[in-house]
């Protein structure tokens, strides 16, 4: 048995309140690494143990069925609905369905009848994913649903998850994740590519596209060189834009020396289970794959996260750099190696974020991406703000902006008379600040200048028309200034 943690509790109880004030549609939300199988395993047990009927729908089936998996850690023993299961009756507590299978089926009625009145609950992993939508859309009103997902956000023309569910509960963010010690603390590291003219596919980049580019500029050294310059002999798990692409660099990284393979969706069962023990059991092994190990590939030894690709997809983006997360003994750090503009499209993996199962009305920064820069000593991604870099610490010097608000800050202690000392020999610039920095008006700067050609220099300073110093010395002369 496993116990959860206490904002794995505190997520359970929520999901319960929410089921106890009539919500029957429920998303879970926490990020990869907060334990998701764990919670819905455990949520499992006790549906069980009230005698209600369960069903966890996904797309990874074999690893909640397999011995020693989370399911069985809570003595829970699904029956496993594949493509070989043929049953004249289903009548079992407990079921394990890949989505694919039961959509084909659900439709005759040996399951649509089990859909209709032998489910009570059920749990839908990563339902962020589009091919759930046919079986929920055709359950009856008493089945609760609780999907879960790191990620609640659909893309575009897609259906928003407000369709599919009423409520969500939210376990924790990655920063608190980070200081519970419970995910490790990324280091990022980037090299720009341009995609300019490299066309999109659905509401993503075309892949095959991106990979022909990062072959075109010979980009698999680049990733040879920063490897060796930042993580040289550490575990790297890449993520490639095409399969053809992840070859040419795992040949490039191999004639370098290194100990590099390959993975793809047709990579034979045998060679692929070969090729995950070699790399569960090589430190410094580094593994390419496309499109097979984003979701579901748990290796808590990755110390690096290569991103060879672009994707604008936000879920993507956090499936891959959450391969690396899982903290191990002596590991609490991993480095993020980005050759796509990733970082730079959907701000930095760690950064808290606002989630809502409502799609985005605005484009991908008006979901608070922060502008980032490069440390000029280390070269590692931060925060635009920052002040000194936390891997390095060089010290940036203050921005325009920054020296300003400083200046306004000593500005504010002056008394009246100190102000009016430091006025008469001000640039007009300052004469600015020290009306910021003591809310005068407007009217105070302009009783500053004393003479018409201070005026004028004031005007030209301002972009203000010359009927503006006519104005100025006219009121003057009315002595009303």
């Amino acid at each position: 048995m496993i116990n959860l943690y206490p904002y794995q509790s505190k997520a359970v109880h929520q999901l319960r309140e929410a089921i106890k004030g009539g919500a029957k549609r429920i998303a879970l939300v926490a990020p990869t690494g907060a334990g998701k199988t764990v919670m819905f395993s455990y949520l499992t047990s006790r549906i069980i143990a009230n005698g209600k009927r369960a069903l966890i729908l996904t797309h990874r089936s074999e690893l909640l069925t397999q011995a020693g998996g989370t399911l069985s850690k809570f003595g829970l023993s699904p029956i496993h609905i594949k493509p070989s299961y043929r049953p004249k009756t289903i009548k079992g507590s407990l079921y394990v369905a890949m989505t694919q299978t039961l959509v084909r089926r659900f439709k005759k009625p040996l399951y649509d009848e089990w859909l209709q009145s032998g489910v009570d609950v059920i749990i839908v992993d990563e339902c962020h994913r589009c091919d759930f939508n046919t079986i929920l859309d055709s359950l009856p009103p008493h089945v609760i649903v609780i999907g879960v997902t790191a990620t609640p956000h659909r893309e575009k023309n897609q259906p928003a998850l407000s369709d599919f569910y009423e409520d969500m509960v939210e376990v924790a963010q990655v920063q608190e994740l980070i200081a519970l010690g419970k995910l490790a603390k990324p280091i990022s590291y980037g090299v720009s590519i341009d995609l300019s003219g490299v066309k999109s596919k659905g509401s993503d980049w075309d892949s095959n596209e991106v990979g022909k580019r990062m072959d075109e500029v010979q980009l698999y050294h680049g990733v040879y060189e920063n490897y060796m310059k930042y993580t040289p002999n550490q575990k790297a798990i890449v993520f490639s834009s095409s399969i053809e692409s992840s070859k040419t660099l795992v040949n490039s990284l191999c004639e370098k020396g290194l100990p590099a393979k390959h993975l793809d969706g047709n990579t034979s069962t045998k060679e692929r289970r070969e090729t995950l023990k070699w790399f569960a059991s090589t430190p410094n092994a580094i593994l390419s794959n496309m499109g097979i190990l984003t979701a579901g590939f748990d290796e808590p030894t990755i110390q690096v996260v290569i991103l060879y690709r672009a994707t604008k997809s936000l879920p993507l983006f956090l499936q891959m750099v959450g391969r690396g997360s899982r903290t191990h003994e002596g590991k609490d750090k991993f480095t993020i190696l980005d050759f796509g503009n990733n970082i730079a499209t959907h701000g930095f993996w760690e950064q808290d974020r606002v989630w809502s199962l409502e799609k985005p009305k605005r484009k991908r920064n008006g979901l608070g991406v922060a502008p980032i820069k490069e440390c000029p000593s280390c070269s590692a991604y931060l925060a635009a703000q920052a002040k000194e870099c936390e891997y390095c610490g060089h010290v940036f010097p203050p921005t325009k902006e920054q020296e300003q608000e400083r200046v306004v800050a000593e500005l504010k202690r002056l008394t009246y008379s100190e102000v009016q000392k430091a006025a008469a020999g001000a640039s007009f610039e300052q004469l600015e600040q020290l009306a910021k920095a003591k809310n005068y008006s407007k009217n105070w700067i302009f009783y500053q200048l004393r003479t018409e050609q201070q005026l004028k220099d004031y005007a030209k300073f301002k972009n203000y028309s010359h009927k503006w110093v006519a104005y100025q010395l006219k009121l003057r002369r009315s002595k009303k200034v």
